[in-house]
């Protein structure tokens, strides 16, 4: 860590009243939180995986560092000085959840310890339920080693939060969509979109502007200096949907043609995709509109798509723009989780 990143951390809030956010994982979500909680007025800080993005996010007020789940921050105490609210979005390895394996004696041995802690997890914790409709009530029957380990960081994450008498929000997502590389839209255009049809098959997903919206309610009505109860959210929009009706929607929406369709059952996946298709279940969102308040803007994916196609004239540009200045997304491989 430089003397001047040193300083910048030191010196971010002189006044003491500023809450700060340190991310781990600036990522697709990650990023657009910190840029909502900088809007706010907040000090952000967190972490990406490649030093020259973390430098580029460092010009615009970011005060990133280099994070790669195998070593931890080279001076974790001074990175994490003056945390009032902490967020992990990196996803379980094949080991254990980095950021806990490395950090939670730095995390736990803050002299002043974070009012609120955050946890990026999957809807893919609760397995395959024919379909049925589910709320945070339901077991959780993870069917993969991914989706167990996830489960098992979602509790080492709520035992931090006891440990030091903190609340802890787990937060558990489905496919993410938004602009930037995350949408049918985008896929149409670039010609890298597949028309699989398998009947009976939902999917739940929800817009990366409604996920941020989720993550400030709770980062404000959750927030407490001590003991409260653990939340489980799920983090969805309204309308679980077939991948192939999405799809066809986009397609209309911009005019463009459809790939063929193909038959679930005799097309080419890799083991990963076709892994989506063996789990089907619908998700109830009633938890983060009753107790955080959250109004959806994009209750359906008709309402995002609409807003995408909006501005879609701009993706390549933005996108690759996105990519340069945020490396790799930490939550990339979200969508197995709807």
């Amino acid at each position: 860590m430089t003397l001047a990143m040193r300083d910048q951390i030191l010196r971010g809030d002189e006044s003491g009243t500023r809450p700060k956010l340190f991310c781990f994982g600036l990522g697709y979500t990650g990023l657009r939180l910190a840029r909502a909680a900088q809007d706010k007025g907040w000090q952000v800080a967190g972490t990406c995986r490649d030093a020259s993005k973390a430098e580029a996010l460092r010009s615009e007020g970011i005060v990133a560092f280099r994070f790669d789940g195998q070593h931890p921050l080279e001076e974790p105490a001074a990175a994490l000085h003056g945390t009032t609210h902490l967020l992990c979005s990196v996803p379980p390895d094949a080991e254990s959840d980095p950021v806990l394996r490395l950090h939670i004696a730095d995390i736990a041995n803050l002299p002043e310890r974070p009012t609120w802690l955050g946890y990026l997890s999957s809807t893919g914790v609760y397995g395959d339920c024919d379909g049925a409709w589910i709320d945070e009530t339901q077991q959780p029957r993870p069917a993969t080693d991914d989706n167990r380990r996830r489960l098992q960081a979602e509790r080492n994450w709520l035992s931090l939060g006891v440990q030091l008498s903190r609340p802890v929000g787990v937060f558990r997502l489905p496919g993410i969509y938004g602009p930037q590389g995350r949408n049918p839209i985008e896929s149409l255009i670039a010609g890298r979109a597949r028309h699989i049809v398998k009947p009976g098959q939902v999917f739940n997903r929800i817009h990366v502007a409604d996920l941020v919206s989720t993550l400030l309610a709770s980062m404000e009505k959750d927030a407490s200096p001590s003991g409260a109860s653990p939340r489980i959210y799920n983090v969805c929009d309204d309308e679980p949907a077939p991948a192939h009706e999405v799809l066809v929607y986009a397609a209309n929406l911009i005019g463009a043609s459809l790939p063929p369709a193909e038959p679930f059952a005799s097309a080419t996946l890799s083991d990963f995709a076709r892994h989506f298709y063996t789990e089907n279940r619908r998700i109830r969102n009633d938890r983060i509109r009753h107790d955080l308040g959250v109004r959806l803007r994009f209750p359906t994916y008709r309402e995002g798509l609409h807003a995408i196609a909006d501005t879609s004239g701009d993706s390549a540009s933005a996108e690759a723009a996105s990519r340069e200045t945020a490396g790799p997304d930490h939550s990339r491989g979200r969508q197995s989780n709807a």
